[in-house]
């Protein structure tokens, strides 16, 4: 079998290898049959998947994509469905266009007829787009589209039919009236040819027709337009244009040559015109337009007229090849390039742009200006090579010249970044100090502009005396641009002034329709002030700092400028406003205090006023206000404040007319009651003048004339009872003071001499005082002498002599019988510092020794060092009248300011004894020990005080966080307070101290206090205690013991919880009330006490007593207060003789003339108080004395005040009888009315009857108590004259001798004319004697009633005659050698006999 054969005779590797060629093949073939698988397989999913885009679902899925669409442009596509097949014909239903703020277009239906397979081969192929029934609903507003998308489409584009039919313009749009628009297109776009016929109708006016076919390669070109849109129409109501428009195009030509035209008419008038051209492929534009009524702001302006262009340049492969030329009016400009509008580049595409004058911004100009640049690469990634010069720049009142910048600006496609290299010739800021120094400026940085945004931080702005370093911020969409950042002026040189550096923040801002604004805050400094006036006033540096706000239409501001030096500190504020210069501010100086300004500069000159706090503390000024203001020949000066002389008033006037001499007129300056006139005038020689002083006491001349080359000035002025209304009392009873004096060559002579009497400043007063000077370029010497007031036993020598460096003091004298002395001369030596130095100078008075040393004066520092040994404190009594202090006071006292003022220092002090006496009370004595230090911000004291051997009370406090400025009484009352007190011991110890003689107060007190707040405003702590308190008043009468009293203190009110004590015959008073402590220094405490009283005796002297129930409230506000009360009188008496005792020295209202000027003047009378009592005596009201045995009652209301006290109400007798000459009267009725509207002058109606010898007799007294009217009457009825006969002489008129006879009808004469209540002293006053009185029996004496009759014979010689009638007489001699001693001798019938010397004094 061959077929075997075959098989069997083949080798091992035959056959393996034909085994393994059907398995190679087999695997290929299903690698083959899986990849024809895979692409069927995708070809299959494509075609399934395109088949479901197709089906409903897919369309509803297509729908919803295009719904996500979000296009750079915010363009946004709904369709409410498709039919049809979506790759060739279709309808899409509800199709909405809408934009970023909502719908604008809605089309009802669409029909599509498109080869969208074909998109992938042959670009967009649109058989047929038929649009109906569409309405716009609005002009959209799209956003700005994808930048780096293409300018012209890089693809082919068929569109066979494109329709929009039948849509409406709602109504709205365009007007009130919908509009129909009909427009349809034919497109075939595609390499190497271009056809495009477009047309429609837009409304019933608006047409438009566009066609352009161009194809190279069959050397065919056509363009048409045909352009109707009129004012009114659809167009130009959806443009928003103001005017119609009609625009044609026409030619003729190929593609290798056409030539055509364009003209654009603007409501029938030429707007455009332009020759087109086209040569194969080489376009070109040339002609004029008017853009201007289409433009607005600084591009209209450039605009402005006829501009003419021309353009020529190829379009191939979408670049733009070729050349522009620019001509306007304001702007001329060229460019060369190429653009590359596929994708979106530039190819070395440079232009020259010149300006000869622009109005960029309101109130800016440019002039001169020229941009050269050179831009290259893709828009979003470009660079722009520039070259930017301007001549001339201004702004407002600023001005640049000479300005470029050079760079390469870069533009990534967001950002636009500008390296800056700015060079500026010159800046002119409009200040003729600062502009010169403002050159050859330089500006760099980099600037970046994003969107509408531009910013630049680190921006260097340098000068040669200047620099700046700052950030920029803008919006170009409103135009509003901001600048800041700080600012440096080294070494800028001042005119007379100095040089000054300084640094400043700025912020500038500018934005169209906006003014441009500055804002700037500054400091700076002149370190060394060449102005001699100047460093004198404010030191020789001077440091500034404030802020300044300006604008372009706006005034210049100035807000919180201060200047600091070392004399002056001042803050202002102030304005320039259509030139007129204002500030008003605040400052305080180091030599003139706070002051207060206000000034302006206007077209007719500066004026200003100036209001200074405190200038001058020596002469008292105070819140002096000058003012100055521009007259016809110079200005106006007003001025006035007080002084210590009083309030001063003026009125002057410095005249400068042209060609003549400098004049100040002084119309009037008023200082208190006196007048100051006169002129001086100012001439080359010097002032020469007279000033008249007339008024107020004072009358003088002070003249002025030029004198041996020099200026020379003479003083006589009179003063006769001046008086001065100053805060502190100044008073001038008589003075005559002359002077003269001569300043010439260097050289200065002054004498003077003055002789006063009653000169009066405050508490001190000199009777007599008389002086005199010479000194010639301050040497020479000068004597006073003085004395005290009458009675004071003060007098005091003193001479001194200067010399160039030195003055040398001598004092002596005496006070209350002390010597005064200095064992050697005080010696002030001059300093370098202009001060002088108090060499050790040592001061005795009685027992005791002072001596001090010190530095004033000048500007270096103050010190003082007062030691004192045994030094009597009664010296202050020559200071202060009647201050009645006692003790001696010894220690060391150191003092002293450096050259802010701020004063320092400490004392050590004991004093022994310390009493103070009153009219009546002496205190105590105690001893006071004192360390105290004063710093420049706290006062720290410690105090102990002790009586005998026993410590009584101790003190010790700190006033910290004193105040930099102020005098130092001001300072410690606004410093924090911490103190303690403590005492326990006698309380007149404290009390007597006080001097308050009204009233006593004695017994042990225990008083614990903690103190703090400030001494103005004092919070205490603490309580007050006593159980055996005892309180009297030899005013009053008033004896209250056994006084308990419980109190705690609360910030500055001390509560007094309760207090009580009992009152002679068992009476009691109680109470509560609080005592504030508040502002201690300007006024008393302050107080509110509620009383109390019970059968209380609280009257009993001058024969008055009373005992009273019922409440009492006592309320001071520390200056004055009321005593109100409600008060039921249990019981009181009135004992008339004690009371006539007691008035032999009566209070009498005088007037004193021709006093001399040496008398002092009197204390004052405290401030008064009111009343504000009622009273009710229901009866027990006894009045006895003077022959009055009587009880009253009475209903009575006090009102007025201590000063002029009121009465009102009434008072009625309840029982009583009246006992003259022998016979007794019986009250029996008796009225007393009180009228509280007027001085206390009550009416009376009081009758009094009494028999005697068969007579009655009636006597009647009615009328006001000033005036009364007393008669007598008698049944049987007598006259007048016989009655008083009968009472008087015991018998009738018949009997009386011819004397007695003339004395009794001048008597009755008196009585019927009115003459007082007291009868007994009518009867004297009548019949000529000086004395009359009816004296009380005595039985030691065997004396009955008796009456007393007085004479005085002349100045000096006074005799009395006693006598009963009943064999008793006595006779009393008085002499008078003084005023204060007396010789007295009496002679009786019961053999007394007596010569005696008395010595009597009025305290």
């Amino acid at each position: 079998m061959a077929g075997e054969d075959t098989v069997e005779s083949a080798g091992p590797d035959e056959a393996v290898g034909q085994d393994a060629s059907p398995a190679r093949r087999s695997r290929l073939g299903r690698a083959a049959r899986w990849a024809i698988g895979i692409v069927v397989g995708l070809v299959a999913v494509v075609l399934l998947a395109l088949a479901a885009l197709n089906s409903p679902i897919g369309k509803r899925f297509i729908v919803d994509r295009i719904a996500e669409v979000a296009p750079a442009s915010g363009l946004h596509i709904e369709i409410g469905r498709i039919e049809g097949d979506i790759y060739r014909r279709a309808t899409l239903h509800d199709v909405v266009l809408s934009d970023p703020k909502g719908q604008f277009l809605t089309v009802p239906v669409t029909e599509l007829d498109w080869r969208p397979l074909n998109w992938l081969w042959s670009g967009l192929d649109v058989r047929q787009l038929v649009a109906r029934r569409g309405t716009l609903l609005r002009t959209p507003e799209l956003l700005p589209g994808d930048p780096d998308a293409p300018m012209l489409p890089d693809f082919d584009i068929r569109v066979d039919r494109l329709e929009l039919e039948n849509f409406r313009v709602a109504r709205g749009v365009v007007d009130d009236s919908e509009h129909r628009v009909d427009l349809s297109a034919k497109a075939d776009i595609r390499d190497g040819h271009v056809f495009l016929d477009a047309g429609g109708q837009l409304g019933q006016r608006d047409t438009v027709r566009l066609l352009v076919d161009a194809e190279p390669d069959g050397d065919r070109f056509d363009l048409e337009l045909d352009y109707r849109a009129p004012l009114g129409g659809v167009i130009a109501g959806l443009a928003g244009a103001d005017a119609g428009y009609r625009a044609r195009i026409t030619g003729d030509g190929t593609w290798s040559q056409w030539r055509g035209a364009m003209l654009v008419e603007r409501e029938n008038e030429r707007f455009a015109a332009f020759r087109l051209t086209n040569r194969a492929g080489r376009y070109g534009i040339v002609g004029q337009a008017t853009p201007a009524p289409l433009l607005q702001g600084p591009v209209a302006d450039l605009l402005t007229g006829p501009v003419s262009l021309a353009a020529f340049g190829t379009l191939q492969d979408s670049v733009l090849d070729g050349e522009l030329a620019l001509r306007a009016r304001g702007i001329v400009g060229d460019a060369r390039g190429a653009v590359d509008l596929a994708d979106n580049a530039f190819d070395d595409f440079a232009f020259d742009v010149r300006v000869a004058e622009a109005t960029p911004m309101a109130d800016t100009r440019v002039e001169g200006a020229r941009i050269a640049a050179t831009l290259d690469g893709a828009f979003r990634d470009l660079s722009i090579g520039h070259r930017i010069v301007l001549d001339r720049f201004v702004s407002g009142t600023t001005e640049a010249r000479g300005l470029v910048q050079e760079g390469t600006a870069t533009f990534d496609g967001v950002r636009w970044t500008l390296p800056l290299d700015l060079r500026a010739q010159q800046l002119m800021v409009g200040n003729d100090l600062i502009d010169p120094r403002l050159v050859r400026g330089r500006l760099s940085g980099e600037l970046a502009y994003s969107g509408t945004r531009i910013v630049a931080d680190d921006l260097r702005l340098v000068f040669p005396d200047a620099s700046a370093r700052f950030s920029v911020r803008g919006e170009t969409r409103t135009g509003a641009y901001a600048l800041a950042g700080p600012v440096a002026l080294r070494g800028l040189r001042i005119d007379n002034i100095g040089a000054a550096s300084g640094n400043a923040k700025v912020l500038f801002k500018i934005a169209d329709g906006v003014p441009w604004s500055l804002r700037a805050n500054f400091a700076g400094r002149i370190a060394d002030v060449s102005n001699a006036t100047l460093a004198n006033l404010a030191g020789p540096t001077i440091g500034f700092r404030g802020g300044v706000n300006m604008g372009g239409a706006g005034p210049i501001v100035f807000r919180d400028l201060t200047v600091d030096s070392q004399k002056l500190q001042l803050a202002l504020d102030g304005e320039v406003r259509e030139g007129t210069t204002t500030v008003a501010g605040q400052g305080t100086h180091t030599e003139y205090g706070p002051f207060t300004v206000e000034a302006g500069l206007d077209g007719e000159g500066p004026r200003a006023a100036l209001v200074f706090a405190d200038p001058f503390p020596a002469a008292g000024l105070e819140d002096v206000r000058v003012a100055i203001a521009p007259s016809e020949d110079g200005f106006l000066i007003d001025t006035q404040g007080g002084s210590m002389l009083g309030a001063f008033d003026g009125e002057l006037e410095l005249l400068m007319p042209a060609g003549g001499p400098t004049r100040i007129a002084i119309d009037r300056l008023d200082v208190w009651e006196t007048r100051v006139q006169g002129d001086l005038m100012l001439g080359d020689e010097g002032v020469s003048g007279n000033l008249a002083l007339a008024g107020g006491g004072l009358d003088g001349t002070i003249a002025l004339a030029p004198r041996a080359g020099g200026q020379a000035f003479d003083i006589d002025i009179d003063g006769r009872n001046a008086r001065f209304g100053g805060d502190t009392p100044i008073a001038i009873g008589r003075a005559d003071i002359e002077g003269t004096g001569l300043l010439a060559d260097g050289n200065t002579t002054i004498e003077g001499k003055m002789t006063a009497q009653g000169l009066q400043y405050g508490t001190l007063f000199f009777s007599r005082l008389t002086a005199d000077a010479q000194l010639r370029n301050g040497e020479g010497d000068a004597n006073v002498a003085f004395t005290g007031r009458r009675g004071s036993r003060l007098g005091m020598q003193i001479d001194a002599e200067f010399a160039s460096e030195r003055i040398a003091v001598a004092a002596r004298g005496f006070f209350a019988g002390r010597r005064i002395s200095m064992p050697r001369r005080a010696v002030l030596l001059a300093q370098d510092t202009g001060g002088w130095a108090l060499q050790p100078t040592q001061v005795g008075y009685g027992d005791g020794i002072a001596i001090a040393s010190g530095r004033f004066g000048g500007t270096g520092p103050t010190s003082l060092e007062l030691k004192m040994s045994q030094m009597p404190l009664s010296l202050a009594d020559a200071v202060v009248q009647d201050l009645g202090l006692g003790g001696t006071i010894s220690g060391v006292v150191d003092f002293g300011a450096d050259e802010s003022g701020l004063p320092t220092g400490s004392a050590r002090v004991q004093v022994d004894g310390l009493t103070r006496s009153g009219m009546v009370l002496t205190s105590r004595p105690v001893d006071l020990s004192l360390v105290a230090r004063l710093g420049a911000d706290q006062l720290e004291t410690r105090a102990v005080i002790d009586e005998g051997n026993e410590r009584r009370g101790r003190l010790q406090g700190r006033i910290s966080g004193l105040p930099a400025t102020g005098a130092l009484f001001d300072r410690l009352r606004a410093g924090s307070l911490a103190a303690q007190l403590r005492y326990a011991g006698p309380a007149d110890a404290l009390w007597r101290l006080a001097a308050i003689d009204t009233f006593d107060l004695t017994g042990g007190l225990s008083v614990a206090a903690n103190v703090t707040g400030t001494l103005a405003d004092p919070q205490v702590r603490g309580s007050l205690a006593s159980d055996n308190l005892r309180l009297r008043s030899g005013l009053s009468g008033t004896d209250v013991t056994e006084v308990s009293a419980r109190g705690d203190f609360a910030g500055a009110r001390l509560r007094l919880t309760r207090f009580a004590g009992k009152t002679a015959g068992g009476g009691t008073v109680s109470g509560s009330g609080t005592v504030t402590l508040q502002d201690l220094g300007e006024r008393g405490p302050q107080m509110d006490l509620r009383i109390a009283a019970r059968n209380a005796s609280l009257l009993n002297a001058n024969g008055l007593t009373a005992t009273v129930t019922g409440p009492l409230r006592i309320v001071s506000n520390g200056v004055g207060g009321t005593i109100a009360g409600r008060l039921l009188v249990n019981r009181a008496s009135w004992s008339l003789g004690m009371m006539d005792e007691v008035q032999d020295m009566p209070q009498i209202k005088t007037r004193e003339i021709n006093t001399p000027a040496d008398f002092g003047p009197r204390a004052a009378p405290s401030a008064p108080w009111r009343y504000l009592i009622d009273a009710r005596a229901p009866s027990r009201v006894d009045v006895d004395g003077m022959g009055l045995d009587s009880e009253w009652s009475a209903d009575v209301r006090v009102r007025g005040t201590t000063d002029d006290p009121r009465i009102g109400g009434e008072a009625e007798v309840v029982r009583g009888e009246y006992t003259f000459a022998g016979a007794s009267f019986e009250l029996t009725r008796g009225q007393i009315e009180f009228d509280e509207t007027g001085p206390i002058d009550p009416r009376l109606d009081i009758r009094a009857e009494t028999e005697r010898d068969g007579l009655d007799v009636i006597v009647q007294v009615q009328g006001n108590a000033m005036q009364p009217e007393i008669s007598f009457s008698s049944s049987p009825a007598l006259p007048e004259e016989e009655i008083l006969a009968r009472l008087l002489f015991g018998g009738s008129i018949t009997d009386l001798s011819a004397t007695d006879a003339l004395q009794l009808g001048a008597a009755v004469a008196s009585l019927r004319g009115g003459g007082g209540l007291d009868p007994i002293n009518q009867l004297r006053s009548a019949i000529g004697l000086d004395r009359l009185r009816i004296v009380g029996p005595d039985p030691a004496l065997d004396r009955g009633t008796a009456v007393a009759v007085g004479k005085n014979f002349g100045r000096r010689f006074y005799a009395e005659i006693i006598t009963d009638g009943q064999g008793y007489s006595a006779t009393e001699v008085e002499f008078r050698v003084t005023s204060w001693l007396s010789l007295l001798a009496s002679v009786s019938t019961i053999g007394r006999e007596s010569v005696r010397a008395e010595i009597s004094r009025d305290y």
